[in-house]
């Protein structure tokens, strides 16, 4: 909780700007959505085993089941309720929609917190809760599938994304659907070596799009819209060689291109799935090539070819785009922009350069034939695993793993390299729903809007309505029965002797003839 209040504060840290603000609340709100269910869902396990302990828990509700003081849906149910807090802090369909927005803050907190740390709460506190979920099978399904879901949800957006920082924030989406996938196939060692080989490039390629985005700043402002588009870059390879250097590093990695670090823990992941739902592994399989597509994309279009920071042109499409005008953007405050941007400083630079030693060597430590990472987290599992490792079995998964991200590469160096192939006419121009369906984010954030937002107003009203006229009008009646009652009662109160004798005498005459009727 102390990690989500950090994020919330940190990406709201640009308060001025109503795109940080919005976004801090969403991250809030969506997190709480996920710690409601979280919250259920230990205290529905304590009620059930006593216990918050994580092998007593496992054990307790098998004995409760077998006793038949609760029934298996129950235990499920309890299961996946506790599901929900992961599903939320390592963004998983669909809870994921928070994390794309948290770009909006400063970017060291992107590659701190939202590359490595907070994102990891939820897949470690999954890998902590093997002993309670591994007894129900349709718990670790539900688990692969929301893993496998987000995997390709998350790189299938990412294809289409113009922001740097969003189509990095996209692909921590999928590598967070990938670790999920193998805590789903019970391969929590496997998930939390990729949380480890990943939060090493992945901070490194945040903190290189920082380097970028700091760069471009010197040309064209302070405008997110304009620094972090990369529609306004190309060429920053011979400009700044020690990002690009270490980006494309980066890209390797994440490609799963071995030795790098990334090739060990996703092709452990895919061998595991493979073995338990090969369904599930052929979803995996294919978005590991769109993966390598769509990192190389962000390589091209922003590191080769020409530098397109000084098209006016664009830069107003842009800006008109986003809903600001020319006048919004200025030209910061009479600062002179420079020609073409230049290398980050050593405080910069020096970070990427040290991240990127541990992406290409990290991986090393979990070979399946000796993974000291695995000894280290569960020696009884890595024994296991390196006893059955089998090169014939791991050659061909391994080798196809490397194709396909290979095929991925190929088709993006033909497209946004050698510009052999014309993908926006190819595929956007003959299938433009999809397209537009990938570059809306599955049209997720307007069905949560039409459903939760405007819903929740709507109800809102609804309750406003009440109140006025049913609340606010029992009120008004009361004070209106009040006032027409002393209203009529006060020619009552004359003050006079003979009127009020008359009043007695009348009130006896009333009775006696009342008595006399009913006798």
């Amino acid at each position: 909780e102390l990690v989500g209040m950090c994020s919330y504060l940190l990406v709201g840290f640009w308060y001025d700007r109503d795109g940080a603000a919005n976004a801090a609340q969403k991250a809030f709100v969506v997190n709480r959505v996920g710690d409601f269910g979280l919250l259920l869902g230990i205290l529905g396990l304590f009620w059930a085993t006593g216990s918050f302990g994580f092998e007593e828990i496992g054990v307790r509700l098998q004995e409760a089941i077998g006793a038949g003081t609760i029934s298996n849906g129950i235990a499920v149910l309890l299961c996946l309720l506790v599901f929900m807090g992961p599903m939320a802090k390592s963004a998983q369909f669909p809870l994921h929609v928070w994390l794309p927005d948290a770009m909006e803050g400063p970017t060291p907190i992107s590659a701190l917190i939202h590359a490595a740390t907070m994102v990891a709460a939820g897949v470690f506190l999954v890998a902590r809760l093997q002993p309670v979920y591994v007894p129900f099978p349709e718990v670790q399904v539900v688990v692969a599938v929301v893993g496998t879901i987000t995997l390709f949800l998350g790189a299938s957006i990412a294809l289409t994304q113009m922001d740097l920082k969003k189509g990095l924030a996209y692909s921590t989406v999928s590598q967070l659907g990938y670790m999920m996938l193998a805590m789903g196939c019970g391969a929590p060692v496997a998930g939390m070596f990729h949380l480890v080989t990943h939060a090493f490039f992945k901070a490194m390629l945040f903190l290189g799009s920082g380097s970028v985005i700091h760069a471009m700043e010197e040309v064209v402002g302070h405008e997110p819209v304009l620094a972090q588009d990369m529609r306004l870059m190309g060429g920053l390879r011979k400009h700044m060689p020690i990002t690009s250097s270490t980006f494309f590093i980066g890209c390797l990695a994440i490609s799963g291109i071995p030795p790098l670090a990334g090739f060990w823990s996703k092709d452990e992941i895919l061998g595991q799935a493979f073995g338990s739902f090969p369904v599930l592994w052929a979803a995996g399989f294919i978005t590991a090539g769109m993966t390598a597509f769509y990192m190389f994309r962000l390589y091209f279009l922003t590191f080769e070819g020409s530098f397109r920071g000084n098209d006016k042109a664009m830069q107003a499409q842009l800006m008109a785009a986003a809903g600001k005008g020319a006048e919004e953007h200025g030209d910061d405050h009479g600062h002179a922009h420079a020609e073409h941007p230049h290398e980050s400083g050593w405080q910069m630079a020096m970070p990427l350069a040290v991240l990127a030693v541990p992406s290409v060597l990290v991986g090393l430590l979990g070979v399946p034939w000796n993974s000291r990472f695995g000894y280290l987290l569960d020696p009884h599992e890595a024994a296991e695993v390196a006893e059955h490792f089998s090169w014939s079995e791991f050659l061909p998964l391994a080798g196809a793993s490397v194709a396909i991200s290979v095929v991925g590469i190929s088709v993006a160096v033909l497209a946004y390299a050698l510009r052999k192939i014309d993908l926006g006419s190819a595929v956007a121009g003959r299938f433009p729903t999809i397209n537009a369906f990938l570059a809306n984010k599955w049209y997720l954030d307007d069905i949560n809007d039409k459903l939760f937002v405007q819903g929740s107003r709507k109800l809102a009203r609804s309750v406003l309505e009440v109140d006025s006229k049913v609340v606010d009008g029992v009120v008004n009646l009361t004070g209106l029965v009040t006032l027409g009652s002393g209203e009529g009662l006060k020619y009552f109160e004359t003050g006079r002797a003979q009127f009020y004798a008359l009043i007695v005498f009348g009130g006896v005459i009333a009775l006696v003839v009342l008595f006399g009727a009913l006798g």
